[in-house]
């Protein structure tokens, strides 16, 4: 199937049309338009059926079936989509060229599939996996993924970029082994954790990526959640965590690097507790990052451990964690913060070989240990006492 996507019309010279002798020409044309639509891309509307579903079904059906398979492309108009696809190895969709990733100006995908999600993944590794230039809506119910954890099935080796998410319960919550998340990325107003992760040797919005104005419900939610992820990439990212979420969190893992972050909160609708928290893992970096109007009430966040609310970065566990270069704000002038006077900027609640170096702030920076962890497992700059507390 290579439909040409627009008519080629009988071009004239003043009101003469050409002449037959041109028919070989025009048919040269068209066949130069069936192939480019060939080598990049197959549209959404070229596939008869009463409904989006429908159209997408054929496609994907005619995808499978190919030996190199053609991305289905996305054309500029609204899409509704209410029925699950399973991927498979080589799936690939995209919006036209230079589509953008906000959710409301070139076009939009609508997903509904209530209490899943729309795109699911078979049982082992899917790979080869490109999805890009496109904005979806969802709802509080529809996962953009169907939420799988580390005892699912594994993304491999694929590429999702230019993205934009709005009013998903979750955008993707599963196993990867080296997945890119590229170009500029938008997420807005979901309704839980968006993204949960597992795997390695990934990179994650190593172009940046706007996390913002969410709908959580109370609770341990977060924003961005990396379970066990090893050798991996995070950033530059600027993430909003409104009232009881927490911008990211790390539980474990081995080799991660956050670069250029920026966790912080609206000015009037802070961070109740930690903007960094984590709890375990060995070789994490966090460096470059930014943080501003966290730990405004960290005594009512309602989440399930009150240790993970005591600095703007809390760690209670790990090991070989470097903290460098980050900067803490007031507002500076500019804007104005609820988090309390005398708040750490940095709380080490557990963990061994601590570094935290080049911090900036608008005040003194403010280092604190527990009790129970050594003076010997922190290394700081001299000009930095760290305090108990």
């Amino acid at each position: 199937m290579a439909d040409v996507p627009f008519s080629v019309a009988t071009p004239t010279i003043g009101s003469t049309p050409w002449g037959a002798q041109n028919n070989a020409a025009l048919s040269a044309l068209g066949s130069r338009v069936a192939t480019h639509e060939a080598a990049y891309g197959v549209s959404l509307d070229a596939f008869s059926g009463p409904s989006d579903d429908a159209k997408f079904s054929a496609a994907l059906t005619y995808a499978t079936q190919q030996t190199y398979k053609p991305t289905i492309v996305m054309p500029n108009r609204l899409i509704t989509f209410n029925q699950k696809q399973t991927m498979f190895n080589g799936f690939s969709i995209s919006g036209p060229p230079g589509t953008g990733s906000e959710f409301r100006y070139n076009q939009k995908i609508k997903v509904s599939v209530p209490g899943s999600g729309w795109l699911d993944q078979p049982a082992g590794t899917v790979k080869g996996i490109y999805i890009g230039n496109l904005s979806f809506e969802g709802d509080s119910n529809t996962s953009f993924f169907v939420d799988y954890d580390n005892t699912g099935p594994v993304l491999w080796a694929s590429l999702l970029e230019n993205l934009g998410f709005n009013l998903f319960k979750h955008v993707i919550w599963g196993a990867h082994n080296a997945v890119t998340f590229a170009g500029y990325w938008d997420v807005n107003n979901g309704y839980d954790t968006q993204f949960k992760l597992w795997g390695s040797d990934g990179n994650y919005w190593t172009d940046g990526m706007l996390i913002d104005s969410p709908n959580y419900p109370t609770g341990n939610v977060y924003h961005i959640y990396l379970v066990n992820v090893t050798k991996t990439a995070v950033g530059p990212v600027f993430i909003t965590g409104k009232s009881n979420i927490c911008p990211m969190r790390i539980d474990g893992g081995r080799g991660i690097v956050v670069t250029g972050a920026r966790m912080e909160a609206q000015q009037g609708n802070p961070t109740w507790g930690s903007q960094l928290l984590v709890t375990g893992g060995k070789f994490i970096r966090v460096r470059d990052c930014w943080y501003f109007n966290g730990m405004s009430q960290p005594n009512t966040t309602g989440h399930a451990n009150a240790a993970y609310d005591k600095g703007i970065i809390t760690i209670t566990g790990g090991s070989n964690i470097l903290i460098e270069g980050c900067m803490f704000s007031t507002g500076d002038g500019s804007q104005t913060s609820a988090t309390p006077a005398g708040t750490p900027h940095v709380y080490i609640g557990g963990g061994t070989s601590i570094r935290v170096r080049n911090l900036q702030s608008s005040d003194a920076p403010n280092v604190v240990r527990n009790t129970a962890v050594s003076a010997a497992t922190i290394v700081t700059d001299s000009d930095v006492t760290v305090t108990v507390g």
